[in-house]
């Protein structure tokens, strides 16, 4: 099910998923693992799918300095 989301989406998908990976160093094939997961979880609930890209990229964002500081 994620490879469907990547592939139907990959334009506007990839370009943040590589920024994520770009600014937390972060290796682009975790950084896609956690932003898939977390873009189904988001898109299961929303009424409102504009800003997805937005709201999944700043909570991944997050999710990843918040396991940087742990670590």
């Amino acid at each position: 099910m994620a490879t469907s989301i990547q592939i139907e989406l990959e334009p506007q998908h990839f370009s943040a998923i590589q920024a994520l990976a770009n600014e937390t160093h972060r290796p682009v094939v975790d950084v896609n693992r956690i932003y898939v997961e977390t873009f189904e979880r988001l898109n299961s609930d929303a009424r409102i799918k504009d800003y997805l890209v937005l709201l999944t990229s700043k909570t991944v964002r997050d999710a990843l300095r918040h396991s940087r500081t742990d670590a």
